[in-house]
């Protein structure tokens, strides 16, 4: 689990960065699943930060919802993300800053529980599971969701429909290191999709994206691009196939997790040195 607070969480970042896969994927067996992309909006990059937006795209259904934090937006994260927290003196609002206008928002726990509705039935009776994908240069995401998630007992009901995580970056780095040295979302969208210009601020743009050109790589295995992203459906078994090497399972994921919060509580409560009594 790695925890950057300087991370962009749109991966805009257009210079090629050096990066260390601390822990890469395990990777989990081929089978039916779904492949559904996937972005958060958030008030920071650590595990005790807070989401402002979750959002999940197939080509057949889309997500989005906003939650309202606690805790204000900085402002760099406001700017990253273009929304605001306006408060008076009666209520707090959340304004979508692209649009000038205020957006609907719900609690936490109201907002994973309709995601999880939402992903249980994308998933549907066809599917083992669903394997979220998103783009991330430094790996944050999959820790903050679950780490909401435990707060309202959801893991059990999370772990029954999904499968695991898969970050679009890995994906790219690997089968791209030849033709390009950044991997960022704004690049890969650029020279696999042939978009320019597109605004990642939103975690409906960057799941969107990180499916659209995880779709396109795979059909580029088979040689096969004659077929849009728009005809898929997430299930094709050669999509699956080449996702699942970089998929990290639910337990992946908890285990790395849970090292993170032995280190951080290590260099917070370790035995001090040097000190003058």
């Amino acid at each position: 689990m790695v925890q950057h607070d300087s991370s962009n969480s749109g991966d805009e970042i257009s210079v090629p960065i050096p990066v260390i896969l601390e822990n890469p994927a395990k990777g989990i067996e081929t089978g039916k699943y779904r492949l559904v992309g996937w972005g958060i909006d958030t008030t920071g990059r650590r595990l005790i930060d807070e989401i402002v937006q979750i959002a999940a795209y197939t080509p057949q259904s889309k997500f989005s919802q906003y939650i309202m934090p606690f805790a204000d937006l900085n402002p760099t994260y406001s700017r990253r993300h273009s929304i605001r927290v306006i408060n008076t003196v009666r209520y707090r609002r959340l304004k979508d800053l692209n649009t000038n206008q205020y957006v609907k928002t719900k609690s936490e726990i109201s907002a994973l529980q309709d995601f999880l509705q939402w992903l249980e039935t994308v998933k549907g009776d066809n599917a083992d599971g669903i394997i979220l994908i998103y783009h991330e240069i430094r790996k944050a995401s999959p820790g903050m969701l679950l780490e909401a998630l435990r707060r309202y007992q959801l893991i059990d009901r999370f772990t029954n429909v999904v499968k695991g995580f898969a970050n679009g970056f890995n994906v790219a780095q690997a089968k791209c290191a030849n033709t390009t040295k950044s991997f960022s979302l704004r690049i890969m969208s650029k020279v696999l999709l042939n978009k320019e210009d597109e605004n990642f601020s939103s975690a409906v743009d960057r799941a969107r994206t990180s499916f659209d050109i995880a779709a396109h790589l795979a059909q580029s295995e088979r040689m096969d691009l004659g077929k849009p992203s728009e005809e898929l459906t997430g299930i094709e078994s050669h999509i699956i196939d080449f996702v699942c090497p970089f998929t990290n399972p639910i337990s992946a994921e908890e285990e790395e997790i849970a090292v993170f919060k032995v280190r951080f509580l290590k260099d917070v409560f370790g035995p001090s040195k040097n000190l003058i009594c």
